[in-house]
């Protein structure tokens, strides 16, 4: 069989009772960080435009799809897991398939498109495509979750996989960080995924050995194949593995940002009063820097490259002593005082902070340690180009010696891999040089919300989802919403279609008045009404 054919068995098969409650709990933080996510996108600047551009796009089903994709990807507000970013699709096709679905079926197949599409990505990990420029694994979750809410066997959900791989994009920087492109990103391909299940039920003829075929995905897009991660399948659970942002900016400025907010809070810190900041970190975030460069432009720069912007970001953290999506808003963006902050902050390669975070399991640790060391050795000085650039890696060369043999060292593990202690290690270490001639430093490992950090996740997620769906919903819609997707499993499908009323942007036809009151009927605990109907969310 092959191995979409595995995945497919296996996800057909599967029944919520079969996964673990942690797993089934970090499903529903992910379905709150993605509405929160998806509220903050579409009161952005892009919202409206992308309101109108999906306005008469594809049935009704799949347009929303694309729509609520593109929203919960405009801001970077997202969350990741070992296999990528996968909440764009594997979040939002169920929500926009969900009427006459109870809350464990949707749940379900939230699930199924998660390990589906991660393992896919994580075969692919040590190549050239990851974070969210690995558009492909929107693909398979579109599908996936598609296939599974609407029962497909298991033959044709594997078609389905199959014909939904057939053509995966590439994604390019100047698109991706160089204008507003970025917001269809996981859009477009969510689209495709879904009309795959279309595709084979009108008799298309799937692709044979698209995944793992001598010229399917894995030889194309991955330099060194590591398909352990295929197995694993009801024991390994990627969905576990999941880091959730607190902040609207790339995983990578993230503990930079919280290391930058505890100085400036714990010091009482007046942004007029810094005179520089050093963030000193691994070359992931070295390397983003390097990429959004050549797309800032000060005040008329893309909101994508500002989320990719360590200068910008920290410079705003520490002006308005926090970082939310205000900071996106244009009016913040085209203050002088923010930019001329920006222009005292510097970033600089740690390289004890990239060997920790390069062998961790998340985001690529797993994956490297299961290659041999010439490969390790060879991906290391690939990256080190990405960073310090071709002749770069000539011109520090301790810096890149050291990633090679950190990496090496790391490479050839063959025990049995296992997620549950996973964790990220994404540090960041911030000097900040006051006039008054203090440095005050601080560093932080692993990001408030990242996987093996110390914070109640469920808490941090609610705060999300509250924050942007309250200005979208008012704070009494909101708070009822909260309550019924803690209990989203237990949901009928007359509970559910409640839910998506209450969740709708647009008041009728469930009112302000009469949400507050929807939390008490028996559809929202999870019992059956005759009146329950669905609406779309935007």
């Amino acid at each position: 069989m092959s191995a979409l054919g595995e995945l497919a068995a296996w996800a057909h098969g599967l029944r919520l009772d079969d996964v673990p409650p942690f797993v089934r709990a970090r499903a529903v933080d992910q379905l709150l960080s993605t509405l929160g996510a998806m509220y903050a996108g579409a009161a952005s600047e892009l919202g409206p435009k992308l309101d109108l551009l999906f306005a008469d796009v594809a049935p009704e089903t799949t347009r929303e799809a694309m729509r609520m994709a593109s929203w919960s990807m405009v801001l970077d507000y997202d969350d990741v897991m070992l296999g990528g970013h996968t909440s764009h699709s594997a979040v939002v096709v169920p929500l926009a398939f969900a009427d006459g679905h109870s809350g464990a079926e949707l749940l379900l197949a939230q699930i199924v498109a998660n390990e589906i599409a991660a393992r896919v990505n994580m075969v692919c990990a040590v190549g050239s495509t990851r974070g969210q420029m690995a558009t492909h694994l929107h693909l398979l979750a579109a599908a996936a979750a598609r296939a599974k809410l609407e029962g497909l066997d298991a033959a044709t959900f594997a078609d389905a996989l199959s014909f939904a791989l057939a053509y995966p994009a590439q994604a390019l920087y100047p698109a991706f960080l160089g204008s507003d492109a970025k917001a269809l990103c996981a859009a477009l391909p969510v689209r495709a995924g879904i009309e795959a299940v279309d595709a084979v039920r009108a008799g298309l003829r799937a692709p044979g050995e698209v995944l793992d075929g001598p010229r399917g995905f894995f030889a194309t897009h991955a330099r060194v194949p590591v398909r352990d991660f295929l197995g694993g399948l009801g024991t390994r659970w990627h969905t576990a593995t999941n880091s959730f942002k607190i902040y609207p900016v790339c995983g990578y400025l993230c503990s930079a940002v919280d290391a930058t907010l505890d100085l400036v809070r714990t010091y009482d810190v007046d942004a007029d009063d810094v005179a520089s900041v050093d963030v000193h970190a691994s070359l992931f975030t070295v390397g983003m820097d390097a990429h959004s460069v050549p797309y800032i432009d000060g005040p008329r720069s893309p909101i994508a490259a500002l989320t990719f912007s360590t200068p910008f970001v920290i410079a705003s953290a520490i002006r308005a002593r926090a970082f939310t999506p205000a900071q996106l808003e244009r009016a913040w963006i085209e203050d002088e005082r923010v930019w001329q902050l920006a222009a005292r902050v510097q970033t600089r390669h740690d390289p004890r902070l990239t060997r920790d975070a390069l062998t961790a399991d998340i985001p690529i640790g797993a994956a490297l340690r299961r290659v041999k060391k010439w490969q390790a050795g060879g991906f290391a000085w690939s990256i080190a180009a990405t960073a310090f650039g071709r002749a770069g890696r000539l011109r520090r060369p301790v810096e890149t010696l050291r990633l090679i043999a950190g990496l090496t060292a790391a490479a050839g593990d063959r025990a049995p891999m296992e997620f549950e202690r996973a964790t990220k290690p994404m540090g960041a270490r911030v000097a900040m040089r006051l006039r008054d001639g203090r440095t005050l430093e601080r560093e932080v490992s692993i990001p408030r919300g990242f996987a093996g950090g110390i914070d109640d996740i469920r808490t941090l997620m609610i705060h999300k989802f509250l924050a942007a769906a309250a200005p979208e919903l008012g704070s009494a819609r909101a708070a009822t919403a909260a309550v019924a997707l803690e209990h989203y499993e237990s949901l009928s499908p007359d509970g559910v279609a409640r839910l998506v009323d209450v969740l709708a942007r647009e008041t009728p036809p469930f009112t302000r008045a009469s949400a507050a009151a929807a939390a008490s009927t028996p559809a929202m605990r999870g019992g059956r009404s005759s009146e329950g109907r669905s609406s779309r969310l935007s």
